[in-house]
Parts: structure tokens; C-alpha cells; sequence
């Protein structure tokens, strides 16, 4: 049978690389889908870990996404996608307004004593008074109910409450330049607030409901008496979810400002998270240094940020941290050397145990 020419050409034409195949331009939709989950697929570091198949949730999700779909449906099927990530640097975003923020599978502490925050501290403030120390100080400015700082010491030990490595909440998700100026002013705070504890034989450093921010390695260096490798850091590679760059070592250097070197006792938990890990891994490496407390929450990489063609901005982990031994900590934490673990029990008999042990480590060092 012959074929007229203009249809021998037509199969001609459909017989060409490429020609059966064009599709009609993706929507914006289905445009910001396509770029979220490749920007999982070549930068998220963990899914073997977390036991996740990110091809699967390709196949099961895109058939939900059409012309049609509107932002917020989009959100909550992203939102789908990464929960069972269970990670708190993944973050969805529009402009200043977080529409979704994961959530670590590690996380009693949060969940303990969330909705108590004011007795809690009233607590071990109030322990800290009984073992002699004079008032606790706040400094910096307040979020959430807490400012930065809050600090106190009796005759031989120091005590310095560290609640978030930031000053302003716009040097946390604010602007490279906001970041910068907060790391400033967070250092500025941080060296008014211990100059008056250099003086003491031992000091406490309480992060147990830190959540991060910035800066753990500079504020590492106030404890540093040289410079020393605290941990490793490798980037996840395009090609393969266990692709990932040379580790990069990362250092502490002394800083310029106030120095303690004594013996130091840090107050950790599984709220102590991402940039207050930094400072933990750092300080974790000196060996007049003792954990107390549970291990550190296990979310340390920094947040990469990709913006979608509809609007919306998105945040994941990249990084594989790994200690000075090659122990990786994702999902497990910096672990404490005494393990003490605070509960709603001992709060309601108004007692924090995890404090008490830590004064109990400071008494015997102040004693050698």
C-alpha cells in the first residue's frame, strides 16, 4: 500500500528522535514539582538512612499534580513527600513564612517540656541558687519568651544558659547579610556574657534546648587554647544517593575575645540541634571537656536552599558530618559522657537531675 506524500512525510516526521515524544509545556505546577524532587534526588544526603525511596515517591505523587493544582494542595503533597524524612532542616517556605518545617524522630525533650518552658528554667535556676549561685542574668534579645543568654556563678563555678545561636531571628532565616550581621552581634553578647565567668575553676555550659542557628565553631573558640580539627563534612554529590564529596575538615580557631580554658561541663539533650551540635562537636574534642545529659538531636548539616518556579522556596540536608574518627552523627548525636535525662516527674518534685549531675562533675573537678 502507498502513502500519499504528505503523509510519508508525516511518518517521517514521527519517526524522528524526539518528534512522538514532544510533550506540551509543563504548568507551573507541575514545573515546581519536577524541581523540588530533583533537588532532593542530587542533594539530599540521607535516604538510605532514613530507609526512603525517593523514586517510588516520584511515581506515586506526580500523577497528583496537574495544571489545576493549587499552591497550598502542592505544599501538603510535598509536605507528604518528605515527612517520612523525619528532618527538621527540610523547610517550606513563602517569603518569611514557613508553611512546613520537619521534625526529628529524636525529639523528647521538645516534646517533654515544650508547653512548660518557664518552670522548667524556674527549676534549675532555682537548683543553681540552693548550690550558692547568685541570680541568673538574662542578655540579648528575646524570642520566643528567652533571650539569648543567661548566665551565674558561685565562689568556684560559672554557669552560662546558651538558648539559640542567634540573636535576632533574621540572622537565622534571614539574608546572608542578616546572618552576617547577626554573627556579630550574637558574638558581642556571648563575650559580655562570659568575660565575667573567666575567673571561676570550672564552668557550665547549658544548650539542652538549643536548637541552633549559627556561629558553633567561632563560639567554639572561646574554649579553644590552639587550633584543632573538631569534625568532618561531606557534601552530597548529583549521580547517586551515596555520592558525596572528599570529608572536609573543619577547624577551631581561638578567638581574639574572652577565653575560658578551664574545665568545662556542657548540659546537652536531643533539643540541642544543628549549629549548638557545632559548638558540642567542637567542644566534645578538648579533653578537660564533659557531656552530660542525652545525646544532641543528630541534625547537623547546613540547610540547602532552592526556589521554585511558583514562588515557594524549599530547604534540605546536604551534608554528611562525621567526628574526627570518622563516626557519622546524623540521627545519632554527640553522646554524653554521664548520662542523665531530664522528666516531667522530677520537674513536678522540682528537680532538674541532668543539673545536678553536671554540678556534681564541676564539684569533683574543683576538688582535683
Amino acid at each position: 500500500m502507498k502513502f500519499s506524500l504528505p503523509l510519508a512525510v508525516l511518518l517521517l516526521l514521527l519517526h524522528l528522535p524526539g518528534f512522538a515524544q514532544a510533550q506540551p509545556p509543563l504548568s507551573s505546577p507541575e514545573q515546581s514539582f519536577e524541581v523540588f524532587w530533583k533537588a532532593f534526588r542530587d542533594n539530599y544526603a540521607f535516604f538510605p538512612l532514613k530507609k526512603v525511596d525517593w523514586e517510588a515517591s516520584y511515581r506515586t505523587f506526580r500523577p497528583r499534580v496537574t495544571a489545576s493544582t493549587p499552591t497550598d494542595t502542592l505544599v501538603q503533597v510535598f509536605r507528604q513527600m518528605v515527612e517520612p524524612l523525619h528532618d527538621g532542616h527540610i523547610t517550606i517556605s513563602r517569603g518569611e513564612t514557613i508553611l512546613y518545617k520537619g521534625e526529628s524522630s529524636r525529639n523528647a525533650f521538645k516534646q517533654a517540656f515544650k508547653t512548660v518552658q518557664p518552670e522548667f528554667w524556674r527549676v534549675a535556676y532555682a537548683d543553681l541558687q540552693q548550690a550558692g549561685f547568685g541570680p541568673v542574668k538574662g542578655a540579648g534579645p528575646d524570642f520566643k519568651g528567652k533571650q539569648v543568654l543567661y548566665a551565674s556563678r558561685n565562689s568556684a563555678v560559672g554557669y552560662l544558659h546558651l538558648s539559640r545561636n542567634f540573636a535576632d531571628i533574621t540572622g537565622a532565616i534571614g539574608t546572608e547579610a542578616q546572618e552576617l550581621k547577626d554573627q556579630r552581634k550574637l558574638e558581642k553578647l556571648f563575650a559580655q556574657a562570659l568575660k565575667p565567668l573567666i575567673g571561676c575553676q570550672v564552668l557550665l555550659l547549658d544548650l539542652r534546648d538549643n536548637g541552633g542557628g549559627h556561629s558553633g565553631y567561632e563560639l567554639a573558640g572561646h574554649f579553644a587554647p590552639e587550633r584543632y580539627l573538631a569534625n568532618y563534612k561531606a557534601l552530597r554529590q548529583p549521580g547517586g544517593y551515596d555520592q558525596f564529596s572528599e570529608p572536609l575538615p573543619y577547624y577551631v580557631t581561638p578567638t581574639r575575645g574572652p577565653r575560658f580554658l578551664g574545665p568545662l561541663v556542657v548540659l546537652t539533650s536531643d533539643q540541642t540541634a544543628s549549629a549548638a551540635e557545632d559548638l558540642t562537636i567542637s567542644l566534645a574534642q578538648r579533653p578537660n571537656v564533659t557531656l552530660v545529659g542525652t545525646a544532641t538531636k543528630g541534625m547537623l548539616s547546613d540547610m540547602h536552599s532552592v526556589h521554585l518556579p511558583n514562588g515557594l522556596d524549599i530547604t534540605l540536608s546536604n551534608q554528611r558530618y562525621a567526628t574526627p574518627t570518622g563516626q557519622l552523627l546524623e540521627d545519632v548525636g554527640v553522646r554524653p559522657d554521664i548520662l542523665a535525662e531530664n522528666t516531667t516527674a522530677a520537674l513536678a518534685q522540682g528537680y532538674d537531675p541532668v543539673l545536678q549531675k553536671a554540678l556534681e562533675a564541676a564539684r569533683q573537678k574543683v576538688s582535683r
